[in-house]
Parts: structure tokens; sequence; C-alpha cells
């Protein structure tokens, strides 16, 4: 009960009339330098309350178990740990993405120069298409134009990415089309994919995917 003796919703405090205030924590409040998430704004009282009193303490060190017994750390060692961390997993992306890019080449250029390259699709949603066409632009779709991030579509993406592998031409997510509309725009399969690298547009990756 507040003093008029009115009970309170149990929604909240009515156009916030005496709701508790928190200072907001400094900028360069210790968490923050670990990179930890900034308070959302619609977070509880008790959230506030919480944070007022860390932004009031300055920790003095961690400690890290392990086999061999304790590792005391303090907050700039604990800092320059997660940089080095970052750095790593940015290299490792940037390995894995020279990579993808690597193999879409080369799946690229055995698509065009494979003894059926020049053969024409007769029938179907690739036809008018040679197969190594078909097969190159397919390879640059998949990579560039992803669809299938969640069930059903990632298991039709991923059981279509297998019959790619084993020669096949699949008809997914409406591809045959987008590529006949790139090539009615001028591009090959070659172009297409250097301006894409031009532009900087990664290619895609599963881990890119938030379920």
């Amino acid at each position: 009960m507040n003093a008029d003796h009115t009970p309170r919703p149990t929604g909240g405090w009515p156009n916030d009339e005496n709701r508790p205030v928190f200072a907001e924590p400094p900028r360069d409040v210790w968490w923050r330098r670990l990179g930890l998430a900034a308070p959302s704004p619609r977070e509880s009282a008790t959230a506030r309350a919480h944070r007022a009193v860390l932004a009031s303490l300055t920790p003095q060190g961690f400690v890290r178990r392990t086999d061999a017994g304790d590792q005391r750390l303090s907050l700039d060692e604990v800092v320059a740990e997660l940089d080095l961390v970052a750095e790593t997993v940015e290299l490792g992306i940037r390995d894995a993405e020279g990579e993808r890019r690597r193999y879409g080449w080369e799946r690229v250029r055995a698509a065009l120069a494979a003894p059926d390259a020049s053969v024409l699709v007769a029938d179907g949603p690739w036809a008018g298409f040679t197969r190594g066409r078909a097969a190159a632009w397919c390879w640059n779709l998949f990579q560039y134009e992803p669809h299938g991030f969640v069930s059903p579509g990632a298991q039709v993406r991923a059981e279509a990415l297998r019959v790619l592998e084993a020669g096949g031409l699949p008809t997914v997510f409406g591809y045959p089309a987008r590529a006949a509309e790139l090539e009615r725009a001028g591009l090959t399969p070659e172009s297409y994919r250097e301006a894409q690298e031009a532009l900087g547009k990664p290619t895609f990756s599963p881990d890119d995917v938030r379920r």
C-alpha cells in the first residue's frame, strides 16, 4: 500500500509515480570493458538496482580453475585475453570465407570445363542452358543468394547440394529463373562471381544462421 492506502496495480507504477530511480552506471564500468551488453531500457527495477551495486564495485582480479591449480588474472589481463580471442575468431572467419570463395571458383570452373559442359538441357527448369552453365550458376547462387535457413528449407538446401555435388542440376529456390534473369542482364557465371567479390559480398556460411 502507498500513503493514500491505494493498492498499486500488479503491472507496475502508474505514470512512473514514485518509481525507484537508480543512477545510470558510468560508461567505463568494468563489465563493459569485458564486452558485456549494455542493459535494456525495459529492464526491471531489480535489475537496475543490481547494476547500481555492480557499478560501485571494482573487481581486483579473476580466478580461472585449472587442473594445475588456480590461475589469478587481473581485469586488464582478462580484457587482453578477450581481445586476442576475438582477433583469433575473426581470423578464422576470414580464412573460412577465403576457402569458400576458392572452392566456389573451383567448382564453377570445373562445371564449365566438364566433358558434358556444352550439352544443352532439353527439358525442365534448366531447359535452354548448357549443363556447364547451369551447374556453374547453381554453385554461384547457392553461395551468394542462399535460401533455406530453417526447416524444411534447410533440409531442401542440404539435399539439393548433395545432388549438385554428385553432378546433378537441382531446381530449387527458383534458381533456374534467377540464372536466366542474370544472363538476360548480360552476366556470365564468371562475371557474376567477379562482381560479387568486387562488392565484398560474403559467401553463405551455415554458421551465419541463427536458430
